[in-house]
């Protein structure tokens, strides 16, 4: 079968969003709880293009008694792509985002992503003796 699908999720304190120990902490010291995860299905058809959908989200909850402010209340990400492989180590890329990231103010950013690209993926190959 040539469908693939991928499930994760995740909760932390002081682990902070966006990169790792960002805004774990408030200006007391005191922890931020964060949470967040991901899914994606992919599908492989007859001529060797995999094509995918993806969501994921992570959210940053504020620390006991902090006032609400501008920090980030939640990131989440669509993506759509079709990956077509050119030879074994050269693929042929094309996505569609929809970001979206949420302040604790409620103010919101949104981004609307269209890329393509070639990508080279390396394989590396360990002999055991």
């Amino acid at each position: 079968m040539n469908i693939n699908l991928v499930a994760y999720g995740y909760s932390g304190e002081g682990v902070g969003t966006t990169g790792l120990l960002r805004d774990g902490y408030d200006t007391h010291g005191e922890e931020r709880d964060s949470d967040g995860g991901y899914v994606q299905a992919t599908y492989v058809i007859p001529m060797g293009t995999k094509l995918g959908v993806s969501y994921g989200e992570s959210k940053l909850d504020l620390a006991s008694g902090e006032a609400a402010n501008n920090l980030v209340k939640e990131n989440e990400m669509l993506t759509i792509g079709a990956y077509h492989p050119l030879t074994k180590h050269l693929n042929l890329v094309a996505e569609y985002s929809d970001v979206e990231s949420k302040s604790h103010e409620w103010r919101c950013n949104s981004r609307h992503l269209l890329s393509w690209c070639n990508l080279i993926l390396l394989e590396f190959n360990s002999k055991r003796t």
